[in-house]
């Protein structure tokens, strides 16, 4: 009866861990976190000084290290050897079963591997490796290493534990690489679109992605959140887009624009954002296009918005798409120098520019000439 009571109270501590892994690392579809969390709670659960995570590369069919938990600055560079032992990889990736070593130096297979030189340079004393599933297929594997009890020794319990959590955590591990795949490719997407854009205008061959570049050192100057960050990337890469509507022999005119087509031009914010509007999650980074080139005295346009009620992307791609302007040869203009270009932008702050972002703005090119052209 004892003996039963016992095994029930496990199961039950199990099943909330179970469930606090699968909440939590199902949370995130970031890939970098989700890794991250499913080391810490690997390593939490089971106890033990080390953890990391190695995924199957579809190409090389071999287990190539991720991310890793406990070892030091001059450890990390010889974790990957891990994934590079045959029977790792022979036992947890082709067999798909989990693996027990509690001596490494006296176990008769790693033994004739000759590892004395790596365990001196990784430390493992023992591990405790399982496969990561899904659909049937090896994705990886989950290792843990160094037991802190006093046995020091993983047990078929621990092995039980361990292939559960990796149960859970290769569904969220998949959705979050799925995840990266469909982001890249929208990012691809996206930057295609741009480059495509800047095609129309002859003289602004690369402008999007410039503008893009800069804004992103002044919002990390700002230290804006990732999420803020992302944001600002999407919208000042696609900030030109409503050009696309725009009439090439007005974008491609060599002399100074009439008053009726500034008026056609200054349409491609607004058009911009009726173009974006039909994307998935667009209202993400609908406000960087449609507000960049308001002004903070309220001069700008479309919309002829002030102060706070433009937003932070609008007003931090208004400094970088007016940096690449000035530095850019245009019919009507020859182009500054970057430091004389700095200057036309801290003239204007408080009047175009929003003063906070200019700061950041002079500061990062003050800091960073690598960034701005020279």
């Amino acid at each position: 009866m004892k003996k039963i009571l016992t095994k029930n109270i496990h199961k039950d501590k199990d099943l909330k861990i179970m469930l606090d892994v699968s909440k939590t690392v199902s949370s995130s579809i970031n890939l970098e976190e989700v890794n991250n969390l499913i080391l810490k709670k690997a390593s939490q659960t089971l106890g033990t000084d080390h953890a990391s995570l190695f995924l199957m590369d579809d190409k090389n069919k071999h287990l190539m290290l991720t991310a890793a938990r406990g070892f030091s600055k001059n450890e990390m560079g010889n974790i990957s050897i891990l994934g590079s032992w045959e029977r790792i990889n022979y036992q947890v990736a082709k067999k798909k079963k989990p693996l027990i070593v509690n001596d490494l130096m006296s176990h008769p297979v790693f033994k004739k591997e000759k590892l004395p030189f790596a365990q001196k340079r990784l430390p493992l004393n023992s591990f405790l490796s399982v496969p990561l599933k899904a659909k049937g297929k090896i994705i990886g594997a989950l290792i843990v290493s160094n037991k802190k009890n006093r046995s020091r020794n993983f047990t078929k319990d621990d092995q039980r534990l361990l292939m559960a959590l990796a149960n859970h955590v290769s569904i969220a591990l998949l959705n979050a690489r799925l995840y990266r795949g469909l982001e890249e490719l929208f990012m691809s997407t996206i930057t295609a679109l741009a480059k495509a854009i800047d095609a129309k205008d002859p003289y602004t061959h690369g402008h999007s992605e410039r503008v893009m570049k800069y804004s992103l050192t002044i919002g990390k100057k700002m230290n804006l959140t990732d999420n803020l960050l992302k944001k600002l990337k999407l919208s000042s890469l696609l900030h030109d887009i409503g050009k696309i509507g725009i009439k090439d022999a007005i974008l491609g005119k060599e002399a100074k624009l009439t008053a009726d087509e500034l008026e056609i031009m200054r349409k491609h914010p607004v058009i911009g954002v009726k173009i974006v509007s039909s994307i998935i999650g667009s209202e993400r980074f609908m406000r960087g296009i449609s507000d960049h080139h308001e002004w903070v005295n309220g001069n700008g346009y479309p919309k002829g918005i002030k102060g706070d009620s433009i937003s932070l992307e609008g007003k931090i791609i208004a400094i970088a798409d007016a940096f690449d302007a000035l530095t850019t040869n245009r019919s009507y203009q020859k182009k500054f120098s970057s430091k004389a270009a700095c200057l036309e932008i801290a003239r204007d702050s408080g009047i175009q520019f929003d003063p906070e972002a200019v700061k950041a703005f002079l500061k990062s090119f003050s800091e960073e000439h690598q960034i701005w052209k020279t």
